[in-house]
């Protein structure tokens, strides 16, 4: 992980020009492997239960690797880990103000895989346990959005790269609404409620941020995504996350019928980022560009290497499509951002990676349409979803 941030470092005093090509016909487009679209009705227990049951296998080796991970990583047993953490925290408080009924869809996954709640109910907080133990998490993800056009309507997409030991069962849970809720697509892995996803009314993509603050009574990211799809509108969706306590340092990018933005949000700070003059436009890797709300473990590692966090800094992958999105002209399409989520480039930190575990084009059109890729989006066949279809 060190050896990551140092090369992070060294980017400070390298500017990367970058000839890069569009993918061609070379590319082998292939079926996802061990894809799951898994429909879930009734209340949120019952749709809970239904994931569980239906993918208790996939869920068991994904917990069991899990704890493999936390062991190695906090070189102490899986139960200390969590006990701790839910003792020096108070997030579940946090869910029970915000989204209870969430909490009843994590005992539905528990019960349905036969799993301990305490067990599901922490991996929904992985994030926020890795947080807690004052890492700086690698992340790769690549979010872009364009705001609704007299040609098009608003876009929003993202490669999702989580950590590779969550990875192989790619999974789409669509839930169908109750109680006035929208209906909504949610890309997962099994036994967790969501990493980014669209409903009815606002789609949301998120990309860490580890180099900021974190919060032990914040809202975890799961629950703030989950959340965020339930809202009316974009507005209330704006509305909701910069008035929200955040338990982990987050972009998201959110976007409805009219238009899309992106937050940087932290434990003490929320900043809206627009990349480009034209603010219907955004990108977003996993590098802070303007929330200021620094960790410690960041500043102490800079100046390690006699940087401070006034000095250049630089991401590969944001330059790349920042390059591109600029040669469309500022128009984006779902082909062009295809095009762009797709480059295996720069070499050194490519947007289509190792760890890229699925790709989402969301068109925030009268009857929302998901377009999405269960792997690569350079390798996979894209797989398309409508909601309300007819």
């Amino acid at each position: 992980m060190k050896g990551f941030l140092i090369f992070q470092l060294i980017l400070l005093n390298v500017l990367f020009r970058i000839n890069s090509q569009q993918q061609n016909s070379e590319n082998k487009i292939q079926a996802a492997e061990n894809f799951k679209n898994i429909e879930l009705n009734g209340t949120a227990y019952n749709r809970g239960f239904t994931h569980g049951q239906t993918l208790a296998s996939e869920i068991d080796t994904i917990i069991e690797r899990w704890k493999k991970e936390i062991e190695s990583s906090f070189e102490t047993d899986f139960e200390n880990v969590i006990c701790s953490f839910f003792e020096k925290t108070t997030m579940v408080d946090t869910v029970k103000k915000y989204c209870p009924e969430l909490l009843d869809e994590v005992k539905g996954i528990a019960d349905g895989a036969g799993q301990k709640y305490k067990t599901v109910l922490a991996l929904q907080m992985s994030e926020e346990i890795e947080n807690a133990g004052e890492y700086l998490v690698e992340a790769k993800c690549t979010s872009v959005s364009s705001s609704k056009t007299k040609e098009q309507p608003t876009i929003v997409a993202q490669n999702m790269d989580p950590p590779a030991f969550l990875q192989g069962f790619p999974t789409l849970l669509h839930i169908k609404g109750e109680k006035n809720q929208p209906e909504s697509y949610v890309f997962t892995f099994p036994g967790f409620i969501g990493l980014c996803g669209l409903s009815k009314n606002v789609a949301v993509a998120c990309n860490g941020i580890s180099m900021l603050n974190h919060r032990e009574d914040g809202l975890p990211v799961a629950f703030v995504l989950r959340s965020l799809l339930i809202q009316k509108n974009e507005k209330e969706a704006f509305d909701f996350v910069q008035n929200i306590p955040h338990a982990t340092p987050q972009c998201y990018t959110v976007g409805g019928t009219n238009s899309a933005k992106c937050f940087e949000c932290s434990a003490c700070s929320v900043n809206a980022f627009f990349p480009f003059e034209n603010e219907g436009i955004t990108l977003h890797t996993n590098f802070a560009a303007v929330n200021r709300d620094f960790n410690q473990k960041y500043i102490n590692l800079l100046a390690e290497y006699g940087k401070t966090t006034d000095d250049a800094y630089f991401c590969p992958r944001y330059f790349l499509a920042f390059d591109k999105i600029k040669e469309t002209g500022f128009h984006l399409t779902r082909e062009n951002i295809r095009t762009i989520l797709s480059l295996t480039e720069p070499e050194v930190h490519p947007i289509a990676n190792d760890e890229t575990y699925g790709c989402l084009i969301m068109e925030m059109k009268e009857n929302p349409v998901l377009h999405f890729a269960p792997g690569k989006p350079n390798e996979t066949e894209f797989l398309t979803f409508q909601i309300n279809a007819p």
